[in-house]
């Protein structure tokens, strides 16, 4: 399922050091436009768990919100990709939730899947 790819395929870098790594994104997004590769390359090659770290650090660093930096430097696609890659699986599962519950009907095979993995 989506869950389980999205979950287990960036393992923790070694050496992490959440406050260059904030510093790195901060770096790529100061100035006239923003290194978008230099963003793919930092936040794709991070675990989720150290993704929430940079956020942390950064927040710490600098006094802002990483995620409402990249929506504000980045459009589109890109820019959705990104912001997903940010929040934490919990974030995700409360979506699910949400969204398997609104409207008429209920999405109950999500709502199982959520719960009991």
């Amino acid at each position: 399922s989506f869950k389980e790819e999205f979950r287990g395929t960036i393992a923790d870098q070694p050496d992490f050091d959440a406050g260059s790594d904030a510093e790195a994104l901060y770096n790529a997004m100061k100035g006239f436009g923003s290194d978008k590769e230099a963003i793919l390359d930092l936040i794709t090659s991070r675990s989720n768990a150290q993704r929430q770290e940079i956020r942390a650090a950064y927040k710490s660093q600098y006094g802002k919100d990483l995620i409402d930096d990249l929506k504000y430097e980045l459009t589109g696609k890109f820019e959705r990709l990104i912001v997903v890659l940010m929040r934490p699986p919990a974030y995700h599962d409360a979506k699910e939730i949400k969204d398997a519950i609104k409207g008429a009907g209920t999405d109950e095979k999500c709502l199982i899947e959520i719960c009991f993995k």
